[in-house]
């Protein structure tokens, strides 16, 4: 009498189950990791010719507040960091603070600051222009 396992297409199923349910507990594994360390990541957006890196340093209650780097090798870098827009869920904030390298060159480097209350879960977007195109970065504010 033949078994499941000695059929012609036993082993070849029962691996094919195993793959499958590997497959299947490896990204459930994934999926329930702690997304916060991804959720203030630096974002890194090309803006024509400028390289734009944001770097959240906090969204919290006591506002935003932004590392910035911009990277070029073909304009001068002459806009203002304080007039970026910052969103929070949809609306605007303002009260922008630049701390950082003045106009000018090919490389800056500073902090961009807001004064406004980040509620936890918010949708905070911002919006760097005065760039070749607009940069954008998104992210969603941590709970406390």
């Amino acid at each position: 009498m033949r078994t499941f396992l000695t059929h012609r297409y036993g082993l070849p199923a029962l691996a094919l189950v195993i793959i499958v349910a590997a497959g299947w507990w490896w990204l459930a594994s994934r999926d329930s990791a702690d997304p916060a360390p991804r959720a203030l990541a630096t974002r890194t957006v090309q803006a024509g010719e400028v390289e734009v890196r944001m770097t959240p340093l906090s969204l919290d209650s006591t506002g935003a507040r932004f590392q910035i780097t911009l990277d070029t090798h073909t304009v001068e870098l002459n806009s203002d960091p304080a007039a970026a827009r910052l969103l929070v869920n949809g609306a605007p904030a303002g009260g922008a603070t630049w701390t950082g390298s003045a106009p000018g060159g090919h490389h800056r480097t500073g902090t961009l600051a807001y004064a406004t209350p980040i509620p936890s879960g918010a949708t905070v977007e911002l919006r760097i222009g005065g760039l070749p195109r607009e940069a954008v970065g998104t992210w969603i504010a941590p709970s406390p």
